[in-house]
């Protein structure tokens, strides 16, 4: 089963158990105005309120039908798009800002990872900033793995093999150095709100 089937599978359990959030991302989407991309939305958990648009990518078709549920619950400005992450639609330098949470390292391939980063780069304008989340190779749970996992979630007895590529913090920071990225701050092991810096590496970056 291919990776975008298995998304879709697991979207309403993963929806109802998932629901930690890195506050960071948070307050730095409040602050927002203009056109806002949601980059591997998932079922829209980090969708706020604020004078603008969120444009939220997914390829699981079931993902986004739960990000639309919620948008519409809480009267949240969304528009949706089921893509893959390397290949936007949207036209250069269209974004004041964006968040990539949690969703990069789900990538399958280098070469696919480092494409979703330089199209991250071509659609944000100069002087905007992203977030960006992935899970840390240091953490504990995955210190003596492979880089490349496939991590089981189980649902009525069957058990789905997501695919997970684990950064460090060097190899995450070079790759956007690499694609013209300024990083502005890394949060690793920082923030400490649910954990979330302790499993993640986490970097505010700027298109120059």
């Amino acid at each position: 089963m291919n990776q975008e089937k298995i998304w879709d599978e697991i979207a309403e359990p993963w929806q109802n158990y998932r629901k930690a959030t890195f506050i960071e991302a948070i307050k730095f989407l409040k602050k927002q105005k203009g056109n806002v991309l949601d980059l591997g939305c998932g079922p829209g958990k980090y969708f706020v309120k604020f004078p603008g648009t969120i444009y939220a990518v997914d390829f699981s078709k079931k993902m986004l039908e739960l990000a639309e549920s919620y948008a519409k619950e809480e009267k949240i400005n969304v528009k949706l798009f089921k893509s893959s992450l390397d290949n936007l639609l949207f036209e250069d330098n269209f974004f004041n800002a964006a968040i990539f949470i949690a969703a990069l390292h789900c990538v399958e391939t280098g070469k696919k990872r480092e494409n979703a980063v330089r199209e991250l780069f071509r659609v944000l304008k100069p002087n905007a900033e992203a977030i960006v989340t992935v899970w840390d190779k240091d953490q504990k749970r995955f210190r003596n793995k492979p880089k490349e996992n496939y991590i089981p979630w189980t649902k009525g007895g069957k058990k789905y093999m997501r695919y997970y590529y684990l950064y460090d913090k060097d190899e995450i920071v070079n790759l956007f150095k690499k694609t013209g990225f300024e990083i502005i701050k890394i949060y690793d092991k920082e923030a400490k709100h649910l954990n979330y810096s302790q499993k993640n590496i986490i970097l505010r970056v700027k298109k120059p």
